[in-house]
């Protein structure tokens, strides 16, 4: 019973990085989209795909890590 409740926390302790990324990168490809290209809606396109991409590697290894400490 105990391993129950152990598993449950570490459920609610998942953090998920791709939202994170996707709104920071957003943000971020926005201001280097005027700077570089002169074009706000290309940067932020590009940067949300990167910083969807960057979380979604950081959320992967995070559980990848977490599943070989189990």
């Amino acid at each position: 019973m105990e391993g129950d409740s152990s598993k449950g926390e570490m459920s609610r302790k998942t953090v998920h990085y791709a939202g994170a990324g996707l709104a920071i990168g957003a943000a971020i490809g926005m201001i280097f989209g005027l700077m570089l290209f002169e074009n706000l809606a290309l940067g932020c396109v590009v940067g949300a795909a990167a910083g969807l991409l960057i979380g979604a590697v950081v959320d992967a290894q995070g559980r990848h890590e977490t599943d070989r400490g189990e």
